[in-house]
């Protein structure tokens, strides 16, 4: 297969010291020059990993049109090898300038993906991989032209049909394909926008959280102190979020000195809001614990992994007779439910305590106003 590489033209230098960089290959002894309208000095041009040199996004987005266009042409040598078709230069240069019929949009999106590897954080970056693993287990040599409305349509159905993936999955395997696709049409590789007449499905939020009487049941357990090593330190850890609606990554993240005047000082990891969390006794109690006599440093120092967590938590419920799909994430959203419950319906102040940028985001709890909405009306029952 031709070799492909990305050359500086120095002879074409220019009165600011930059040249044009070409990405340069042979088809039939004949030498085919494609221009990457990207000009940089020599002093920037690393000519061995044929790569610019620097990491601010401008260089970021320069290196991965390089990449982007060397997997291009790769891709277009390689299907005409499996399909045993001769390429001559004017049936190259034919197949390369028609944008995004041959891109192979996994190695797209994987790449795509690694460049935003410093920008998102390790759960965003497992979550997408995770839905891009699940694609190309699906078809790992799609094509970007290959994804139209009704492909997406039939994606869905396979997600729904063959993975029993709920509508929440579904979406958000959806919204991964969407992003990647949208960073591929920004680089000019496609023009159509299936997205226009395929709507991601909306999913309702699921809402996982404890009855009063259900936390009232873990504690008790935990007072018994009844539990092994590890399903007493799980316990904890969730009673810890539940008093304190932490999500696990901002908990695994908390420092000692963030806990200072009876409160928790802290910045939400997704949204980088400030959070001024009041410990309540329980929660002060098990902060203290955790310290230790320590005075800086992790509060919390030996945790499972979030999947190991989310296990041996829901097996502790299920023996407790709690039935619910309880995992990390219910520890907040039962904070949330019960705060909610116990203040009348305090959105705002909820929101800021759960580090919300928005009180719209708060507003999946108002679930909880239903009983209230009907214990209210119960008062007119007698009158007639």
């Amino acid at each position: 297969m031709a070799k492909v590489t990305i050359k500086r033209r120095n002879e074409s230098e220019r009165a600011d010291g930059r040249a044009a960089l070409y990405a340069v290959l042979n088809i039939e002894r004949i030498k085919i020059r494609l221009p990457l309208d990207i000009a940089v000095t020599g002093a920037e041009w690393d000519p061995v990993t044929e790569r610019i040199k620097g990491r601010g996004q401008e260089v970021k987005d320069k290196n991965l049109i390089i990449s982007n266009t060397k997997a291009k042409i790769s891709d277009i040598l390689v299907r005409a090898r499996l399909t045993g078709e001769t390429l001559t230069k004017d049936s190259f240069l034919a197949l390369y300038r028609r944008p995004g019929e041959t891109m192979n949009f996994l190695e797209y999106a994987f790449r795509h993906l690694d460049e935003l590897r410093t920008a998102m954080q390790p759960e965003t970056i497992r979550h997408h991989k995770a839905a891009l693993t699940k694609l190309q287990h699906y078809n790992p040599r799609l094509q970007i032209a290959e994804i139209t409305p009704e492909w997406l349509r039939v994606y869905a159905a396979h997600l729904r049909d063959k993975h029993n993936n709920n509508a929440g999955t579904i979406r958000k395997n959806m919204c991964v394909i969407r992003m990647h696709y949208y960073a591929a049409m920004r680089a000019g590789k496609v023009k159509v926008n299936p997205f226009e007449v395929y709507r991601v499905p909306a999913a309702d939020p699921a809402v996982i959280f404890l009855t009063e009487q259900e936390l009232n049941k873990l504690t008790s357990l935990y007072r018994s102190a009844i539990l092994d090593e590890g399903e007493q330190d799980v316990l904890r850890f969730f009673l810890f979020m539940t008093f304190t609606a932490m999500h696990i990554s901002d908990a695994r993240a908390l420092q000692i000195e963030q806990i200072s005047g009876g409160e928790i000082h802290y910045q939400r990891i997704k949204t980088r809001t400030r959070v001024n969390m009041p410990l309540s006794r329980p929660a002060a109690e098990l902060a203290e614990y955790y310290r230790d006599g320590r005075y800086r440093g992790n509060l919390f120092r030996k945790l499972p992994t979030d999947q190991a967590f989310n296990r041996i938590i829901k097996r502790i419920c299920k023996r407790e007779g709690i039935e619910k799909a309880v995992s990390a994430k219910a520890a907040r959203h039962t904070f949330a439910t019960l705060y909610y419950k116990k203040n009348s319906g305090d959105l705002g102040t909820l929101s800021k305590l759960l580090g919300h940028t928005s009180v719209t985001t708060t507003m999946i709890y108002a679930h909880i106003m239903k009983e209230n909405r009907v214990a209210g009306v119960s008062a007119f029952d007698d009158m007639l």
